[in-house]
């Protein structure tokens, strides 16, 4: 593997931080309130600095890796098992249409469905520690 699984366990703590931020919507605010709005385009939208770490993060990684952790993610959420790892990390080669980043940020889960495929490969004994 491009990735090592020290690595992958970082990404699955900050992940965790990111998917637990929920947006807080108060149907009974007034309407005008901007100063709100603004607090909470910044706490969970593109300016969240939380999205932007991991964002920075998953660009800064070559291809190889970036298909690896979406392989990781998809038999984490049961797509593949952990020995048909090297099938999982091709697909995601192939069938990559958005930046990564963009699909992992945007998928539900993300460091659950990581971390189980992580130990699903680990498992299957077809991880190799970078």
């Amino acid at each position: 593997m491009n990735i090592a699984e020290k690595t992958v366990r970082e990404l699955i703590l900050r992940a965790r931080g990111y998917d637990g931020k929920e947006q807080v919507e108060d149907f009974q605010r007034d309407p005008d309130d901007a100063e709100l709005d603004a607090v909470e385009r910044f706490e969970t939208g593109d300016n969240d600095p939380g999205r932007q770490e991991i964002e920075g993060w998953l660009n800064a990684l070559d291809e190889e890796a970036q298909a690896e952790l979406v392989a990781l993610y998809w038999i984490g959420r049961g797509d593949f098992e952990g020995r048909d790892f090297v099938q999982a990390v091709k697909d995601a080669r192939e069938r990559r249409t958005t930046p990564t980043a963009d699909y992992l940020l945007g998928a539900p889960l993300m460091g659950d469905y990581i971390e189980l495929g992580l130990d699903a490969v680990i498992e299957a004994d077809v991880y190799d520690d970078a």
